[in-house]
């Protein structure tokens, strides 16, 4: 709107004594106009310098006066068009050819075209009619191809080699391959690369807890664990905007063994259920349908899972599996040690263990051998599951060697800045408080509640370890039965239709 400052307009207001006022415009704003030197018609003054009216306050207006060179420049255009018009020659009998009408002009400027002696704009269409037709064959056969092309070949000095078509063109070919045109599927040694886990009969050489190195992000960590908690900070998770109860890590435990000892569904089954519910929402929410397609012939996804001896290791163990079945490698980070370690290995966890290896999945127990894995590997890594810890344990419980083999890969993950999903909590937050009660945690993206949510992921935000922007909540089913909730009078707050068309759903924070 600014093409019309500086008019001078006469308003007539939509008010009940319609006055009427003059003024200049100096601004439009929205549906407001904004006038300078605005007085009114009867005489009376206005006091303020800028009067500012609304478009629905108009009834009528009119313009009285144009800008100073707005006026100027209509006057001046008038006079050329009037210049023009008196130096065109004026043609008093109809034309016998188009040459005899042209004005002599000097070559090396460009061509004029108000020369032509026809005034194109005043005269009759009658008089072009006459005029004889440019005849573009007879013209056109002047012009020799053959020499003038001739001529030109024998100045080429290129090498054809040289010229970009040159490096399409195949020696002494002339038939193609049944594939020469068709993209084909980059390949390499996955099926050739053999899991490395180390056992009482070949255990890696070990690395003395001084020389490794931990913690290019301790300074971040150490900031959010000294973070003042805000008591009064309210945090609640939704679901299609109703609040969610939540549960304690204890709860949780009680309604599982309920479901296996009074509803004779074992671990397994759970296990086996929230695998194939992480797996379906890793393919639909990170991965993406595309990826895991015919249609994509680039390497299939890479994923790393962390796996700890719980419940939590079994469960993305399982979910491996489903994700490898679906085109997706699986590399297993397995946080165990087989030669120092005083448990063995829950047997969830090394049967699923075994089967995804069986399938096909690499695993492996050193970050060294991890990184010589990835390296022989055209996929590149872009997705890390986090079960190392889960809710029914805890980093700080470990010993060496695997505090440290846990602290190095927690610095490994958080450093590769991969989008990372935990499974009930992330890994080195303590599942029944929230705190950082270890010496580092994971930056997650996503955080996935099995069954139920706990409510440890609300003191994350309250605590400081992550703002409300920072993680994504989704809640999988495991199969626990509705029957479940309504056994115990503890456990009714529960119980409601969690899950109904989907197997996994997504959850709000606010």
């Amino acid at each position: 709107m600014s093409q019309f400052c500086g008019y001078t307009l006469q308003l007539e207001l939509n008010d009940d004594k319609h006055t009427k006022l003059k003024g200049i415009i100096s601004k439009i704003v929205d549906r407001s106009l904004i006038m300078s030197n605005a007085e009114y018609l009867d005489g009376s003054n206005i006091k303020e310098k800028e009067l500012t009216i609304d478009a629905d306050g108009i009834k009528d207006l009119m313009v009285i006066e144009l800008p100073p060179k707005k006026k100027k420049d209509k006057k001046n255009k008038k006079e050329k068009e009037k210049t023009e018009k008196q130096s065109t020659p004026q043609i008093d009998s109809i034309p016998q050819g188009y040459d005899q009408f042209k004005i002599a002009q000097d070559p090396n400027q460009p061509y004029n075209y108000h020369s032509n002696a026809i005034d194109w704009q005043a005269e009759k269409a009658e008089k072009v009619k006459h005029l004889e037709e440019f005849d573009f064959e007879s013209n056109l056969q002047k012009f020799d191809k053959a020499s003038v092309f001739k001529e030109l070949s024998e100045g080429d000095k290129i090498d054809p080699y040289n010229r970009l078509v040159g490096h399409n063109k195949l020696d002494e070919k002339t038939k193609y391959g049944n594939k020469e045109m068709v993209i084909q599927k980059k390949t390499d040694d996955w099926d050739n690369i053999d899991s490395k886990v180390a056992s009482k009969s070949t255990a890696a050489t070990p690395v003395s807890i001084e020389e490794r190195s931990f913690s290019d992000n301790s300074a971040t960590v150490l900031q959010r664990r000294n973070t003042i908690p805000v008591i009064n900070n309210a945090v609640q998770l939704l679901d299609a905007g109703q609040p969610v109860a939540t549960c304690s890590p204890l709860q949780l435990v009680e309604i599982e063994n309920i479901t296996t000892d009074k509803f004779a569904i074992s671990q397994q089954i759970l296990i086996e259920n929230a695998g194939r519910g992480l797996a379906e929402l890793i393919v639909k929410e990170i991965i993406g349908d595309f990826r895991v397609s015919n249609l994509n012939h680039n390497a299939p996804p890479l994923i790393l899972l962390l796996a700890g001896n719980n419940r939590s290791g079994a469960r993305v163990l399982a979910a491996g599996r489903h994700l490898f079945n679906h085109g997706i490698r699986v590399v297993t980070y397995l946080l165990h040690d087989f030669e120092n370690s005083e448990d063995e290995l829950l047997p969830a966890v090394s049967e699923n263990l075994n089967i995804l290896n069986k399938v096909g999945g690499k695993t492996v127990t050193v970050l060294s051998d991890l990184e010589e894995l990835l390296s022989k590997i055209n996929s590149p890594l872009e997705f890390i599951l986090d079960g190392l810890q889960g809710f029914d344990s805890n980093l700080n419980d470990l010993i060496e060697p695997e505090v440290s083999n846990a602290k190095e890969i927690v610095t490994w993950c958080n450093n590769s800045n991969l989008p990372i999903m935990s499974v009930d909590v992330p890994s080195g937050l303590d599942a029944s408080s929230g705190s950082a009660d270890f010496e580092s945690y994971l930056f997650s993206k996503y955080v996935v509640s099995v069954g139920l949510p706990l409510n440890s992921i609300l003191n994350l935000y309250k605590f400081g370890y992550f703002n409300k922007h920072e993680l994504t909540h989704f809640l999988v089913d495991c199969g626990i039965p509705q029957k479940v909730f309504s056994s115990k009078s503890s456990l009714r707050k529960f119980d409601k239709q969690w899950f109904t068309g989907k197997w996994n759903i997504s959850l709000e924070i606010i």
